[in-house]
């Protein structure tokens, strides 16, 4: 199997495959990962069960996360202490 529900080219399927045990997509982890600001992997595993299976695709889950940009938080004064 390649991994892709739909047998399509899987370089631009949004249907791929990333959690093969939970057939958890591509397309939902990315949802998941912006909607939610995840940052571990064990966020991901809570919010979407992708690698709570056989755990090979822990690695792809990592690299996903490194991608997705950090939101920039405004500088906020620290107040003196009083």
């Amino acid at each position: 199997m390649d991994g892709c529900i739909n047998h399509k080219d899987c370089g631009t399927c949004s249907e791929r495959l990333v959690c093969h045990c939970l057939q958890v997509t591509e397309a939902e982890l990315l949802s998941v990962l912006t909607a939610r600001q995840l940052r571990t992997l064990q966020e991901v595993r809570l919010h979407t069960g992708a690698g709570d299976g056989c755990t090979a695709c822990h690695r792809v889950l990592r690299q996903y996360l490194e991608r997705i940009p950090l939101p920039t938080l405004e500088a906020v004064p620290m107040q003196a202490a009083m």
